[in-house]
Protein backbone atom coordinates (compact mmCIF):
# COMPACT_ATOMS: atom_id res chain seq x y z
CA UNK A 1 0.00 0.00 0.00
CA UNK A 2 1.41 3.77 -0.84
CA UNK A 3 1.35 5.82 2.05
CA UNK A 4 2.77 8.79 0.17
CA UNK A 5 1.10 12.06 -0.24
CA UNK A 6 1.71 15.39 -2.01
CA UNK A 7 2.23 18.67 -1.38
CA UNK A 8 2.49 21.81 -3.70
CA UNK A 9 5.31 24.18 -2.21
CA UNK A 10 5.69 27.37 -4.61
CA UNK A 11 8.47 29.30 -4.79
CA UNK A 12 8.79 32.63 -7.20
CA UNK A 13 9.58 32.35 -10.90
CA UNK A 14 8.33 31.08 -13.68
CA UNK A 15 4.92 29.56 -14.92
CA UNK A 16 1.88 29.87 -12.84
CA UNK A 17 0.26 33.60 -12.41
CA UNK A 18 -1.01 33.96 -8.69
CA UNK A 19 -2.35 37.59 -7.17
CA UNK A 20 0.13 39.30 -9.61
CA UNK A 21 3.55 37.33 -8.75
CA UNK A 22 4.76 34.68 -10.76
CA UNK A 23 6.03 31.64 -8.99
CA UNK A 24 7.18 28.09 -9.71
CA UNK A 25 5.90 25.03 -8.07
CA UNK A 26 8.16 22.34 -6.65
CA UNK A 27 6.35 19.06 -5.55
CA UNK A 28 7.46 17.61 -2.22
CA UNK A 29 6.35 13.94 -1.19
CA UNK A 30 5.66 12.98 1.95
CA UNK A 31 5.39 8.98 3.15
CA UNK A 32 5.33 6.84 6.25
CA UNK A 33 3.48 7.69 9.31
CA UNK A 34 5.73 10.46 10.15
CA UNK A 35 4.86 12.39 6.87
CA UNK A 36 8.94 11.85 6.21
CA UNK A 37 9.91 14.69 3.42
CA UNK A 38 11.20 13.27 0.70
CA UNK A 39 13.04 15.52 -1.73
CA UNK A 40 16.52 15.70 -3.49
CA UNK A 41 18.98 17.81 -1.31
CA UNK A 42 20.43 20.66 -3.49
CA UNK A 43 23.91 20.72 -3.61
CA UNK A 44 24.48 23.85 -5.94
CA UNK A 45 23.72 27.18 -5.06
CA UNK A 46 25.22 30.91 -5.64
CA UNK A 47 24.35 33.45 -3.05
CA UNK A 48 24.20 37.19 -3.77
CA UNK A 49 25.99 38.86 -0.91
CA UNK A 50 24.11 41.90 -0.39
CA UNK A 51 26.31 44.32 1.29
CA UNK A 52 25.00 45.30 4.95
CA UNK A 53 21.75 43.34 4.78
CA UNK A 54 22.72 40.20 6.95
CA UNK A 55 24.58 38.55 4.03
CA UNK A 56 27.88 37.50 6.27
CA UNK A 57 25.38 35.77 8.68
CA UNK A 58 23.89 33.90 5.53
CA UNK A 59 27.02 33.40 4.53
CA UNK A 60 28.19 31.44 7.86
CA UNK A 61 25.69 29.12 7.32
CA UNK A 62 26.10 28.38 3.64
CA UNK A 63 29.81 27.87 4.30
CA UNK A 64 29.27 25.50 7.16
CA UNK A 65 26.40 23.33 4.82
CA UNK A 66 29.30 23.40 2.11
CA UNK A 67 32.10 22.01 4.40
CA UNK A 68 29.86 19.56 6.02
CA UNK A 69 29.17 18.42 2.47
CA UNK A 70 32.52 18.36 1.12
CA UNK A 71 31.22 20.63 -1.77
CA UNK A 72 34.04 22.93 -3.85
CA UNK A 73 33.66 26.76 -2.93
CA UNK A 74 34.14 29.18 -5.73
CA UNK A 75 37.04 31.11 -3.01
CA UNK A 76 38.61 34.87 -3.81
CA UNK A 77 42.40 35.09 -4.71
CA UNK A 78 42.42 37.91 -2.41
CA UNK A 79 42.33 37.71 1.27
CA UNK A 80 38.53 40.03 1.50
CA UNK A 81 35.06 38.27 0.92
CA UNK A 82 35.16 39.50 -2.74
CA UNK A 83 35.15 37.44 -6.35
CA UNK A 84 36.09 40.55 -8.07
CA UNK A 85 33.69 43.01 -6.72
CA UNK A 86 32.88 45.61 -6.92
CA UNK A 87 33.60 44.95 -10.72
CA UNK A 88 32.23 41.81 -12.64
CA UNK A 89 34.22 38.83 -12.16
CA UNK A 90 36.82 37.00 -14.38
CA UNK A 91 38.79 33.81 -14.09
CA UNK A 92 42.02 35.70 -12.30
CA UNK A 93 39.78 36.32 -9.47
CA UNK A 94 39.35 33.37 -8.21
CA UNK A 95 41.21 30.17 -6.85
CA UNK A 96 41.17 27.23 -9.67
CA UNK A 97 39.52 23.43 -8.60
CA UNK A 98 40.81 20.23 -9.21
CA UNK A 99 38.41 19.57 -12.40
CA UNK A 100 37.50 23.02 -13.34
CA UNK A 101 33.91 23.11 -11.86
CA UNK A 102 32.58 24.89 -8.62
CA UNK A 103 29.29 23.96 -6.59
CA UNK A 104 28.74 27.28 -4.38
CA UNK A 105 29.72 30.77 -4.16
CA UNK A 106 28.70 33.27 -1.44
CA UNK A 107 31.60 35.64 -1.58
CA UNK A 108 30.91 39.18 -2.40
CA UNK A 109 30.37 39.42 -5.56
CA UNK A 110 28.30 41.57 -8.53
CA UNK A 111 25.79 39.58 -9.69
CA UNK A 112 25.78 38.49 -13.56
CA UNK A 113 23.72 35.03 -14.99
CA UNK A 114 25.85 35.31 -18.03
CA UNK A 115 29.00 34.80 -15.89
CA UNK A 116 27.56 32.31 -13.27
CA UNK A 117 26.25 30.47 -16.07
CA UNK A 118 30.01 29.64 -17.40
CA UNK A 119 31.60 28.37 -13.71
CA UNK A 120 28.12 27.27 -12.42
CA UNK A 121 26.46 23.50 -12.84
CA UNK A 122 23.14 23.95 -14.64
CA UNK A 123 21.07 23.06 -11.80
CA UNK A 124 22.54 25.92 -9.54
CA UNK A 125 20.06 27.49 -7.05
CA UNK A 126 20.02 31.13 -7.20
CA UNK A 127 19.74 32.89 -3.62
CA UNK A 128 19.81 36.62 -2.69
CA UNK A 129 19.22 38.69 0.32
CA UNK A 130 17.34 42.20 1.15
CA UNK A 131 16.45 44.33 3.79
CA UNK A 132 14.77 47.41 4.71
CA UNK A 133 16.67 50.11 2.69
CA UNK A 134 16.79 52.31 5.16
CA UNK A 135 17.90 50.24 7.68
CA UNK A 136 20.45 49.01 5.11
CA UNK A 137 21.66 52.61 4.54
CA UNK A 138 22.24 53.12 8.38
CA UNK A 139 24.49 50.62 9.10
CA UNK A 140 26.06 51.45 5.92
CA UNK A 141 26.57 55.02 7.27
CA UNK A 142 27.81 53.47 10.53
CA UNK A 143 29.99 50.72 8.86
CA UNK A 144 32.19 52.91 6.16
CA UNK A 145 32.11 55.91 8.35
CA UNK A 146 30.03 58.03 5.70
CA UNK A 147 29.36 60.44 8.46
CA UNK A 148 32.79 61.57 8.53
CA UNK A 149 32.75 61.42 4.32
CA UNK A 150 30.29 63.14 3.80
CA UNK A 151 31.26 66.88 4.71
CA UNK A 152 28.78 69.50 5.97
CA UNK A 153 26.17 66.82 7.63
CA UNK A 154 24.61 68.57 11.06
CA UNK A 155 22.39 67.12 13.88
CA UNK A 156 22.40 64.20 16.23
CA UNK A 157 21.67 62.01 12.92
CA UNK A 158 23.82 61.99 9.80
CA UNK A 159 21.68 60.02 7.95
CA UNK A 160 18.34 62.55 8.32
CA UNK A 161 20.80 65.22 7.75
CA UNK A 162 22.44 63.37 4.39
CA UNK A 163 18.93 62.73 3.00
CA UNK A 164 17.62 66.38 3.03
CA UNK A 165 19.44 67.38 0.35
CA UNK A 166 21.38 64.04 -0.66
CA UNK A 167 22.83 65.42 -4.21
CA UNK A 168 24.86 67.91 -1.87
CA UNK A 169 26.66 65.51 -0.44
CA UNK A 170 26.81 62.52 -3.19
CA UNK A 171 28.37 64.82 -6.26
CA UNK A 172 31.51 65.40 -4.19
CA UNK A 173 31.89 62.28 -2.63
CA UNK A 174 31.36 60.06 -5.97
CA UNK A 175 33.23 62.36 -7.68
CA UNK A 176 36.49 62.17 -5.51
CA UNK A 177 36.03 58.21 -4.69
CA UNK A 178 35.48 57.19 -8.64
CA UNK A 179 33.91 54.14 -7.25
CA UNK A 180 31.71 52.20 -10.18
CA UNK A 181 28.84 52.46 -7.59
CA UNK A 182 27.66 54.65 -4.60
CA UNK A 183 27.62 53.43 -0.86
CA UNK A 184 24.98 55.90 -0.14
CA UNK A 185 22.11 55.33 -3.24
CA UNK A 186 20.99 51.92 -4.47
CA UNK A 187 23.45 49.88 -2.94
CA UNK A 188 21.71 46.64 -2.84
CA UNK A 189 20.82 46.98 -6.63
CA UNK A 190 24.40 47.77 -7.27
CA UNK A 191 25.20 44.16 -5.98
CA UNK A 192 22.56 42.51 -8.38
CA UNK A 193 24.00 43.96 -11.00
CA UNK A 194 21.89 47.35 -11.50
CA UNK A 195 23.94 49.57 -13.61
CA UNK A 196 24.04 53.48 -11.82
CA UNK A 197 23.39 55.03 -14.84
CA UNK A 198 19.74 53.89 -15.13
CA UNK A 199 18.58 54.60 -11.83
CA UNK A 200 16.18 56.94 -13.52
CA UNK A 201 14.31 55.00 -15.99
CA UNK A 202 11.86 53.50 -14.70
CA UNK A 203 10.78 51.03 -16.91
CA UNK A 204 14.16 49.75 -17.31
CA UNK A 205 13.89 49.47 -13.30
CA UNK A 206 10.38 47.76 -13.58
CA UNK A 207 12.27 44.83 -16.28
CA UNK A 208 15.29 44.04 -13.71
CA UNK A 209 12.80 43.42 -10.72
CA UNK A 210 11.30 41.09 -13.31
CA UNK A 211 14.75 39.93 -14.32
CA UNK A 212 15.43 39.59 -11.14
CA UNK A 213 12.06 37.34 -10.45
CA UNK A 214 12.51 35.20 -13.25
CA UNK A 215 16.35 33.84 -12.50
CA UNK A 216 16.44 34.45 -8.50
CA UNK A 217 14.51 31.36 -7.03
CA UNK A 218 14.66 33.24 -2.95
CA UNK A 219 15.38 36.19 -1.77
CA UNK A 220 15.56 36.27 1.97
CA UNK A 221 14.50 39.11 3.68
CA UNK A 222 16.37 39.81 6.88
CA UNK A 223 12.87 41.46 8.91
CA UNK A 224 12.08 37.90 8.45
CA UNK A 225 14.75 35.79 8.66
CA UNK A 226 13.44 33.16 10.28
CA UNK A 227 10.83 32.53 7.98
CA UNK A 228 13.38 33.26 5.13
CA UNK A 229 15.72 30.65 6.51
CA UNK A 230 12.66 28.07 6.76
CA UNK A 231 11.53 29.03 3.17
CA UNK A 232 14.89 27.95 2.38
CA UNK A 233 15.12 25.24 4.34
CA UNK A 234 12.25 23.27 2.75
CA UNK A 235 12.97 24.53 -1.05
CA UNK A 236 16.64 23.11 -0.31
CA UNK A 237 15.75 20.28 0.87
CA UNK A 238 18.00 20.71 3.88
CA UNK A 239 17.41 19.31 7.26
CA UNK A 240 16.86 22.18 9.99
CA UNK A 241 20.57 21.59 11.83
CA UNK A 242 21.57 22.99 8.62
CA UNK A 243 20.21 26.28 9.03
CA UNK A 244 21.20 26.85 12.98
CA UNK A 245 22.95 29.84 13.31
CA UNK A 246 24.89 32.03 15.43
CA UNK A 247 22.00 34.85 17.17
CA UNK A 248 25.27 37.34 17.61
CA UNK A 249 25.27 39.43 15.03
CA UNK A 250 28.40 39.07 12.30
CA UNK A 251 30.40 41.86 10.86
CA UNK A 252 28.72 44.30 13.96
CA UNK A 253 30.26 47.44 14.72
CA UNK A 254 28.69 50.00 17.69
CA UNK A 255 26.54 52.87 15.95
CA UNK A 256 28.10 55.86 17.17
CA UNK A 257 24.92 57.86 16.23
CA UNK A 258 22.35 55.28 16.94
CA UNK A 259 19.13 56.28 16.08
CA UNK A 260 15.23 55.31 15.76
CA UNK A 261 14.11 58.15 13.85
CA UNK A 262 12.69 56.71 11.12
CA UNK A 263 9.61 58.72 10.67
CA UNK A 264 7.67 58.44 7.20
CA UNK A 265 8.79 62.12 5.89
CA UNK A 266 12.37 60.31 6.34
CA UNK A 267 11.57 57.26 4.77
CA UNK A 268 9.68 58.94 2.04
CA UNK A 269 12.96 60.73 1.04
CA UNK A 270 15.01 58.14 1.14
CA UNK A 271 12.26 55.95 -1.62
CA UNK A 272 13.06 59.23 -3.65
CA UNK A 273 16.40 58.75 -3.48
CA UNK A 274 16.85 55.07 -3.49
CA UNK A 275 14.11 54.25 -5.57
CA UNK A 276 15.49 51.06 -6.90
CA UNK A 277 16.46 49.39 -3.49
CA UNK A 278 12.85 50.16 -2.64
CA UNK A 279 10.94 48.70 -5.67
CA UNK A 280 13.20 45.49 -5.10
CA UNK A 281 13.23 45.20 -1.13
CA UNK A 282 8.85 45.91 -1.79
CA UNK A 283 8.72 42.99 -4.51
CA UNK A 284 9.90 40.50 -2.66
CA UNK A 285 9.09 41.36 0.50
CA UNK A 286 5.98 40.72 -0.43
CA UNK A 287 6.82 37.32 -2.51
CA UNK A 288 8.09 36.46 0.66
CA UNK A 289 4.82 36.29 2.14
CA UNK A 290 3.08 35.13 -0.83
CA UNK A 291 5.52 31.96 -0.55
CA UNK A 292 4.54 31.45 3.00
CA UNK A 293 0.79 31.65 2.20
CA UNK A 294 1.64 28.48 -0.67
CA UNK A 295 3.34 26.47 2.16
CA UNK A 296 1.50 24.32 4.16
CA UNK A 297 -0.82 24.85 7.07
CA UNK A 298 2.25 23.52 9.53
CA UNK A 299 4.64 26.33 8.18
CA UNK A 300 4.07 28.93 10.99
CA UNK A 301 4.49 26.06 13.50
CA UNK A 302 7.65 25.01 12.11
CA UNK A 303 9.20 28.71 12.52
CA UNK A 304 8.12 28.83 16.03
CA UNK A 305 9.86 25.37 16.83
CA UNK A 306 13.28 26.54 14.97
CA UNK A 307 13.07 29.71 16.97
CA UNK A 308 12.91 27.60 19.99
CA UNK A 309 15.51 24.78 18.84
CA UNK A 310 17.51 28.09 18.35
CA UNK A 311 17.13 29.18 21.87
CA UNK A 312 18.01 25.66 23.28
CA UNK A 313 21.41 25.78 20.95
CA UNK A 314 22.21 29.42 22.16
CA UNK A 315 21.73 28.55 26.23
CA UNK A 316 23.44 25.26 25.28
CA UNK A 317 27.22 26.57 23.52
CA UNK A 318 27.46 29.52 26.06
CA UNK A 319 28.46 26.31 27.89
CA UNK A 320 29.98 23.88 25.48
CA UNK A 321 32.73 26.28 24.23
CA UNK A 322 34.22 29.06 26.02
CA UNK A 323 36.22 32.24 25.09
CA UNK A 324 40.22 32.27 25.57
CA UNK A 325 42.53 35.03 25.35
CA UNK A 326 45.80 34.46 23.87
CA UNK A 327 48.60 36.59 23.67
CA UNK A 328 49.97 36.72 19.50
CA UNK A 329 53.53 37.81 19.44
CA UNK A 330 54.10 39.12 15.94
CA UNK A 331 56.54 41.50 14.18
CA UNK A 332 58.94 41.76 11.44
CA UNK A 333 62.29 44.28 11.41
CA UNK A 334 64.28 45.49 8.39
CA UNK A 335 66.58 43.35 6.82
CA UNK A 336 70.03 43.29 8.81
CA UNK A 337 68.27 44.91 12.09
CA UNK A 338 66.45 42.79 15.10
CA UNK A 339 63.07 42.17 15.03
CA UNK A 340 61.46 44.51 17.19
CA UNK A 341 58.18 42.02 18.58
CA UNK A 342 54.65 43.39 18.88
CA UNK A 343 52.15 41.36 21.29
CA UNK A 344 48.37 41.37 20.82
CA UNK A 345 45.82 40.02 22.96
CA UNK A 346 43.47 37.84 20.45
CA UNK A 347 40.01 35.98 21.81
CA UNK A 348 40.14 32.57 20.91
CA UNK A 349 37.35 29.78 21.33
CA UNK A 350 38.13 26.22 22.80
CA UNK A 351 35.40 23.65 23.50
CA UNK A 352 34.08 22.57 27.16
CA UNK A 353 34.82 18.73 27.03
CA UNK A 354 32.45 18.04 30.06
CA UNK A 355 29.43 19.94 28.53
CA UNK A 356 27.43 16.96 26.73
CA UNK A 357 25.31 17.24 24.26
CA UNK A 358 21.74 18.47 23.42
CA UNK A 359 19.86 16.53 22.64
CA UNK A 360 16.71 17.57 20.05
CA UNK A 361 13.84 14.95 19.90
CA UNK A 362 12.20 14.41 16.55
CA UNK A 363 9.32 16.00 15.00
CA UNK A 364 7.24 16.37 12.17
CA UNK A 365 10.09 18.67 10.13
CA UNK A 366 12.52 16.26 11.39
CA UNK A 367 14.33 13.56 12.96
CA UNK A 368 16.38 13.58 16.23
CA UNK A 369 19.37 14.99 16.20
CA UNK A 370 22.82 16.23 18.77
CA UNK A 371 24.05 19.63 19.21
CA UNK A 372 27.38 19.13 20.38
CA UNK A 373 30.57 21.85 21.13
CA UNK A 374 32.31 20.99 18.09
CA UNK A 375 28.65 22.11 16.37
CA UNK A 376 28.58 24.95 18.55
CA UNK A 377 32.36 26.21 18.02
CA UNK A 378 31.11 26.00 13.47
CA UNK A 379 28.06 28.31 14.41
CA UNK A 380 30.62 31.10 16.30
CA UNK A 381 32.56 30.54 13.51
CA UNK A 382 33.43 34.27 11.22
CA UNK A 383 33.52 34.25 7.38
CA UNK A 384 36.89 34.57 7.83
CA UNK A 385 37.47 31.01 10.00
CA UNK A 386 35.35 29.52 7.45
CA UNK A 387 37.69 31.39 4.75
CA UNK A 388 40.78 29.90 6.25
CA UNK A 389 39.34 26.30 6.71
CA UNK A 390 37.95 26.27 2.91
CA UNK A 391 41.31 27.57 1.49
CA UNK A 392 43.00 24.94 3.13
CA UNK A 393 40.51 22.50 2.31
CA UNK A 394 40.35 23.57 -1.21
CA UNK A 395 42.20 21.15 -3.75
CA UNK A 396 44.05 22.07 -6.74
CA UNK A 397 45.53 20.12 -9.62
CA UNK A 398 49.53 20.12 -9.84
CA UNK A 399 49.72 23.12 -12.71
CA UNK A 400 46.93 25.28 -10.96
CA UNK A 401 49.46 24.94 -7.85
CA UNK A 402 51.26 28.30 -9.41
CA UNK A 403 53.25 30.54 -6.22
CA UNK A 404 50.29 33.06 -6.41
CA UNK A 405 47.00 30.70 -6.30
CA UNK A 406 49.36 28.86 -3.46
CA UNK A 407 50.00 32.47 -1.94
CA UNK A 408 46.24 32.80 -1.45
CA UNK A 409 46.04 29.73 0.24
CA UNK A 410 48.10 30.42 2.49
CA UNK A 411 47.05 34.09 3.06
CA UNK A 412 43.80 34.16 5.43
CA UNK A 413 44.11 34.18 9.00
CA UNK A 414 41.27 32.55 11.09
CA UNK A 415 39.31 35.02 13.53
CA UNK A 416 37.88 32.58 16.29
CA UNK A 417 39.76 29.45 15.99
CA UNK A 418 43.25 28.57 17.64
CA UNK A 419 46.16 25.93 15.92
CA UNK A 420 44.56 23.06 18.12
CA UNK A 421 40.88 23.57 17.09
CA UNK A 422 41.93 23.54 13.58
CA UNK A 423 44.27 20.31 13.94
CA UNK A 424 41.66 18.57 16.03
CA UNK A 425 38.46 19.46 14.41
CA UNK A 426 39.72 20.21 10.64
CA UNK A 427 42.32 18.32 10.86
CA UNK A 428 44.59 21.78 9.49
CA UNK A 429 48.10 21.26 10.24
Amino acid sequence: MNNSKYSVHCVPHQKIILNRFSVKCIIRRFSGKHGEEICDVKRNFMFVKVHKAGGTTATCIFQRFGYEHNLTFVLPMNVKSDVGWPNFFKREDFIPSTDGTFNVLVDHAVYHRKLLDHIMPSDTVYIAILRHPLAQLRSTFNWYGLARRFRGLTGADPVASFLKDPKRFQIPHVTRSKLPFTHSKNFMAYDLGFPPGLFDDQSFVEEFVQKMSREIDLVLILEYFHESLVLLRRMMCWKLKDILYNVEPKNLRKYKNKSTTNSASLVKNHRQWSNVDYQLYDYFNATLWQNIQNEDNDFHLEVRHFENVLQSTTGYCTKAIMRVEKRLVTGRGKKGRKKKQKSTIVRMWKVNDTAGELIIPRTAWHDEFKIDPYLCLKLKMEWQDWEYVLKKKHKLMPQNGSDTVRSAIQYNHPKVLDQTVLSNVFHIT
